[in-house]
């Protein structure tokens, strides 16, 4: 049990990391880079997955809420039909787009049943929130909790560690199959199936974990104890920048397949 000192301490401490979260997760006008998003796993896995936040809450006797995309209706249509090889949940911005429920099928458009993409936000206990499956690949679901584990241990966090066995086997080739950019290239980078650009002003390509820790720490960073918000994050516009974006023309996403010959 914590005495008053030390609780205030980590408490201190809790304030201070996301005060330092706040410009890697929400950078103003350049993408999130590869290195942050390995700290952001970081300082996320102590916090929610080593249990230092339910030190905090537990005194309290309260539990954090966190706001992430809903997928509840594409988990149970997709464990229902198998409709998807690959579905990621994301729900980030990139280059001032909303970018949520990325998947890859053999349906034709017309054939997925695409109501899923209208769900909206929830609020998450702390819990749930680790719980919560994210990535799907090849009939396997990833959670909240796995991926910040992956990134933090596997691909360099606190950790670079090549072993990839058991889950990790399974979440590192769902973290190969689509992978997100970046530089406009001819074909898939190697190990890839499919190459999204996302993020036009970046030179580098990252994984579908990487898009969900963003996702994480953005709930992280905006948790929610005991009714009060612990950040709140405001954006104000120039009358320039809201004319630019109101004429800027809609940006569509260019994909890159690897064709088998």
């Amino acid at each position: 049990m914590l005495s008053d000192a030390e609780y205030d301490e980590l408490a201190r401490v809790l304030l201070a990391d996301i005060q330092a979260l706040v410009p890697l997760t929400f950078p103003q006008g350049r993408p999130v880079s590869e290195p942050h998003i390995r700290l952001l796993a970081t300082i996320m896995r102590r916090w929610l997955v080593d249990g230092d936040l339910k030190k905090l809450l537990t005194p309290l006797r309260q539990s954090a809420l966190f706001e992430v995309q809903g997928n509840s209706q594409v988990r149970a249509y997709a464990d229902r039909t198998r409709a998807f090889r690959y579905y990621l949940t994301a729900g980030i911005r990139a280059e001032g787009q909303q970018i949520r429920h990325i998947y890859e099928t053999t349906l034709s458009a017309e054939a997925v049943d695409r109501s899923f993409v209208h769900e909206g936000h929830v609020r998450l206990p702390l819990k749930k929130f680790l719980a919560q499956p994210r990535l799907y690949f090849d009939g396997d679901w990833f959670s909240t909790e796995q991926i910040l584990r992956f990134v933090a241990n596997k691909l360099g966090g606190n950790h670079l560690d090549f072993d990839r066995t058991g889950e990790w086997a399974k979440l590192d080739a769902a973290n190969a199959f689509m992978r997100y950019g970046g530089p406009d290239l001819a074909d898939p980078p190697e190990g890839c199936e499919v190459y999204l650009i996302l993020e036009s002003s970046s030179n580098e390509i990252i994984g579908g974990v990487h898009l969900e820790v963003i996702a994480a720490a953005a709930a992280f960073v905006q948790m929610e104890i005991d009714g009060v918000q612990l950040c709140t994050l405001r954006t104000e516009r120039s009358f320039v920048g809201r004319l630019r974006k109101l004429l800027k023309r809609p940006r569509q996403i260019h994909m890159i397949e690897r064709n088998e010959d």
